[in-house]
This record gives structure tokens, C-alpha cells and sequence, in this order.
């Protein structure tokens, strides 16, 4: 690190960051303590800073278990290798049909690298808990800011899905919101932003949603299907693979 001309190491410290001025005795003191020179503890505790500046944090919102992997779960696959921390609110696991589903749910976070939670809330239910559900995203909204929201889209015809687009709306105010489509509840859906993926990103979402033994009686449930939607989106893309997204709400600033 070279100083500017003219400044001591403190205004050089003062120039980066307020927060570091209170801090010049804390890091003198462990440059002595590591045998380093004070510029190379500075350097390092920019840069610590700084990464933390550059954390990325994405929410999904899966009104069931599995609709988060089937809708952007390639996605999802690639945030994480980029360093992304992302989490998913399964808000039913339907425990009254499918007791696996809770386990298998766990198990595909743990392959995608993600942290989740499961609500308890009624499968098919959810109109009628709309105000509890908008409540849950409040206080999730009010506990952790997200660069980035996914929900179902707007024109998926899922009462569930529905619901729980609708609230993310009112929830998530200060962020991006895009919307994830599930082709089987979308009668038309408007695609006007695309992520393109690579193989690896493909598998590790097939891999996750290979965790639900209990919906793989779903006609659409199979890795060729998967793999069709991706290849398509791709070439819209002009790209190997691609998930597409509707805009339901970007903010610039997140981005540029």
C-alpha cells in the first residue's frame, strides 16, 4: 500500500472509512502483535470490510417444497458459486400427504448450499391465511435486507402461489423482485429476464430436486423435462442453458 502524497498513514485511514478512525489504536496495536507492518494490517482490514460490503443475499420464496428448485434452482446454483448467500422459505411441506417431505426439503438445501426454513402453513389454504403469511415476510423483510427477491410469477394460477407473489409485493419493497415460472401453472407468462447457466449449474439442480423421492410420480417430475426448460430459455438467450424470470420489480441501484 502506498500512502497519498502528503498524508499520514491516519488520513490515508480517515480517507476509506469513518469507521476505521476509532479503530487506529485496536489495529496499531495488532500489527505489533502479528510482527506486521501497519500498512498490511490496514490492508487487510479494508479488504475484510469491504467483503462484507459485497455480500449478496437472495430469498426464495417456495410455497411448497420444491417449487424453489424447480423454478430457479439453477440459478440458485449459480448465486452460490458466486459467492451469493441465499435462503428459502418453504412455507408447507405438506406433512399431511408427504411426511418425507421435510427431510428431502433438508437435504436439497444442504446439496444447493443454502440455509432454509419451513412455515406451517396449510397447503391450498393460503387465501385464507393471506394476512398471517404477509405478516411472516414483514418480519423476515424487517430482520435481513435481500439484494434480490424470487418468487412464483404473477399469472401463476396456484392459489398458493398467488398469495404468496401478492404479499412478497407489499413485503419486500427496497429490493428486486423477479418471478420464477413453473410452466405447469402458467397458462402465459411474460420471460423479460434471463439468467444464463452452465452445465454444472443444470446438475446440481437436478441433483437437488433428485432429493424428492415423494413428488417424482408428477408427470413433469423428470430430468428431461427439467432440461428442456433450460435448453430453451438458453437459446433465447443464445446461451448453453438459461432460467427465465419475469420483472416484477427491479431497483437499479442494486445493480449498477
Amino acid at each position: 500500500m502506498v500512502w497519498k502524497k502528503g498524508q499520514k498513514p491516519e488520513q490515508y485511514l480517515f480517507t476509506i472509512t469513518e469507521e476505521f478512525v476509532d479503530d487506529w489504536k485496536m489495529l496499531k496495536a495488532r500489527a505489533k502483535n502479528n510482527n506486521q507492518n501497519i500498512s498490511e494490517t490496514l490492508r487487510n482490514a479494508v479488504n475484510s470490510e469491504n467483503e462484507k460490503i459485497r455480500k449478496k443475499r437472495a430469498l426464495i420464496l417456495s410455497p411448497h417444497t420444491d417449487d424453489a428448485e424447480l423454478g430457479c434452482g439453477g440459478t440458485i446454483a449459480k448465486m452460490v458459486e458466486e459467492g451469493w448467500a441465499v435462503h428459502i422459505i418453504y412455507f408447507s411441506a405438506v406433512a399431511e400427504r408427504y411426511p418425507n417431505l421435510v427431510e428431502e426439503a433438508a437435504q436439497s438445501s444442504k446439496i444447493m448450499g443454502v440455509t432454509h426454513e419451513i412455515l406451517d402453513f396449510y397447503t391450498r389454504f393460503f387465501p385464507r391465511d393471506r394476512q398471517e403469511i404477509l405478516q411472516a415476510l414483514y418480519d423476515h423483510s424487517r430482520t435481513i435486507q435481500y439484494d434480490v427477491v424470487f418468487t412464483p410469477t404473477t399469472t401463476d394460477i396456484h392459489q398458493d402461489h398467488g398469495v404468496v407473489t401478492e404479499e412478497a409485493k407489499r413485503a419486500f419493497r427496497n429490493c428486486t423482485l423477479l418471478g420464477y415460472e413453473l410452466p405447469w401453472n402458467n397458462l402465459s407468462v411474460s420471460l423479460n429476464c434471463f439468467i444464463p447457466l452452465k452445465e454444472r449449474h443444470v446438475k446440481k439442480k437436478i441433483l437437488a430436486l433428485d432429493c424428492y423421492d415423494s413428488q417424482k410420480h408428477n408427470p413433469y417430475f423428470n430430468e428431461k423435462f427439467f432440461r428442456s426448460v433450460v435448453k430453451m430459455r438458453g437459446i433465447q438467450l443464445a446461451s448453453d442453458f438459461a432460467e427465465g424470470f419475469e420483472t416484477i420489480k427491479v431497483r437499479l441501484d442494486q445493480i449498477i
